[in-house]
């Protein structure tokens, strides 16, 4: 859709996410979040198709979203020693299938929604390292 957000991205008319898309396949694009949006190892994993949420999935979708959610998880948890991982799953801000994963790691004091609501950020250049790590423990 020419006036959704995720849909130009993938077009390239947005800026690209810090270090490229880590995975894509032919239902999935995954990328880490811009620096500002959280802490290091926060994870889009977008839709190709423009739809809302899962009851617009495909069977063939839904089915390849849990593997490439425990691609994600096995490699998130490798290079960020996470001890959790949280989806959120919203679409408010921009209504295109997407989720987040963010990483919480042992030595965050706060946990559950308290980490969630956490004003959080991390640097650029960590975040395009990371992705290239990720990137290649995907394959």
């Amino acid at each position: 859709m020419e006036n959704c957000f995720i849909c130009r991205k993938h077009n390239g008319l947005e800026a690209a996410p810090p270090g490229g898309y880590i995975y894509e396949d032919k239902h999935w694009m995954v990328c880490h979040a811009p620096a500002k949006l959280g802490p290091l190892g926060t994870l889009f994993i977008e839709s190709k198709r423009h739809f809302l949420d899962y009851a617009g999935m495909t069977d063939e979708e839904s089915v390849s979203l849990g593997n490439v959610m425990k691609k994600i998880y096995a490699a998130l948890r490798l290079h960020t020693n996470a001890e959790r991982i949280y989806q959120v799953t919203l679409m408010d801000g921009v209504p295109h299938f997407h989720s987040w994963l963010v990483p919480r790691r042992k030595d965050d004091a706060e946990r559950g929604m308290k980490f969630l609501a956490r004003d959080d950020s991390c640097n650029e250049e960590d975040a395009i390292e990371l992705a290239n790590k990720l990137r290649e423990a995907m394959k």
